[in-house]
């Protein structure tokens, strides 16, 4: 005979299962085939998600430090059964395959960067990951893509529209729209 408990612990484990991640992840790079390095990561990123929709591809110069070599940035809308860290792990991954060497000491030009921007229905804060992306409010490049695929998304920290975060951002660079 199967208990009330653990008939309730089998039918969690058989909802979570079915649960269904979805959200925004911002490729980006500034260094070497910049077209070929976001085809690649998006190519990598589909072998473990599903990725249903991805943006328009847009240029900016770099955010946070001085380059002479602009960054194409594109959003992806992904979905997946992987729980939020797993995907964190698997962007990290991806980076890495990709040649990405984190320093530590702040940033820089590399060749694929890998961000989290947004999970409909989840804010973390550990080590690992935070999401919404703890600096997406501050940077056009990515609220514009962000806007582009959830034009109705609400930060759940800000409690802020993804159009009244792109009012308030006080970003100088707008990004440009250079492939559809």
């Amino acid at each position: 005979m199967v208990s009330v408990i653990s008939a309730a612990i089998v039918a969690k484990k058989v909802v979570k299962n079915d649960f269904m991640y979805i959200g925004i992840i911002l490729i980006g790079t500034n260094l070497g085939d910049k077209y070929g390095n976001l085809e690649l990561a998006r190519k990598e990123l589909q072998e473990h998600l599903n990725i249903p929709r991805a943006g328009a591809i847009y240029q900016t110069p770099p955010w946070g430090y001085e380059s002479s070599e602009d960054y194409l940035n594109q959003a992806l809308e992904f979905k997946t059964k992987r729980n939020p860290e797993a995907v964190m792990n698997l962007c990290l991954a991806t980076e890495k395959s990709m040649g990405r060497v984190r320093s530590g000491n702040g940033y820089a030009d590399r060749p694929i960067d890998i961000d989290i921007l947004a999970i409909d229905g989840v804010t973390s804060n550990t080590e690992l990951l935070e999401v919404p992306h703890p600096r997406l409010h501050l940077r056009k490049f990515a609220l514009m893509p962000l806007a582009e695929l959830w034009p109705d998304w609400k930060h759940p920290l800000l409690h802020l529209t993804v159009e009244q975060l792109l009012e308030q951002c006080t970003d100088p660079v707008d990004p440009v729209i250079i492939l559809q």
